[in-house]
């Protein structure tokens, strides 16, 4: 199935998503506790390659990882309504999800950006701080500053570039 990050033709979802847990869509205090973001969905296989069921395809449904209701909400706003395969093995390798490095490759508009974002908003919300989105050229950096600014869910969003 086609998934798009860069806000193109949407795709279609198809599927149920998951049970909601406790902490997804809850409004976000300075002062609260930040509830956990980005888990994979419980019984999710660490090699997802060729499993072909039907439940592990829900389990690529953005609804099954956790994210907070306003993020689901601009993400499916611009067609990203699933990952691919290989993202959600990117999101489980190691310890990325408790904050582990992570380096990985792919084709140009394969997804990359969409791995990356996940494990930013991961970190900010869930620590209240900053984030730093290194870019190679400016004109890569104006391009991908536009397009958060455009899926801005947790205002408020400072973005600069140098």
């Amino acid at each position: 199935m086609a998934r798009r990050e860069d806000g193109g033709a949407p795709a279609n979802g198809g599927g149920a998503a998951a049970a909601p847990r406790a902490g997804r869509g809850a409004p976000l205090s300075p002062h609260a506790p930040s509830p956990a973001v980005l888990s994979p969905p419980p019984g999710l296989q660490r090699s997802l390659h060729g499993s072909g069921s039907p439940d592990q395809a829900d389990k690529l449904l953005l609804a099954s990882w956790g994210l907070p209701k306003a993020v689901l909400e601009k993400y499916h706003s611009l067609g990203v309504v699933q990952m691919f395969e290989w993202q959600a093995e990117c999101l489980m390798l190691g310890q990325v999800l408790e904050g582990k490095n992570l380096v990985y490759s792919a084709p140009t508009s394969a997804g990359k950006t969409l791995v990356a974002e996940l494990l930013i908003l991961k970190r900010v919300l869930e620590t209240r701080k900053k984030a730093l989105f290194i870019l190679p050229f400016v004109s890569v950096a104006k391009e991908k500053k536009c397009y958060l600014q455009k899926k801005s869910i947790c205002p408020p969003l400072s973005l600069r570039t140098f």
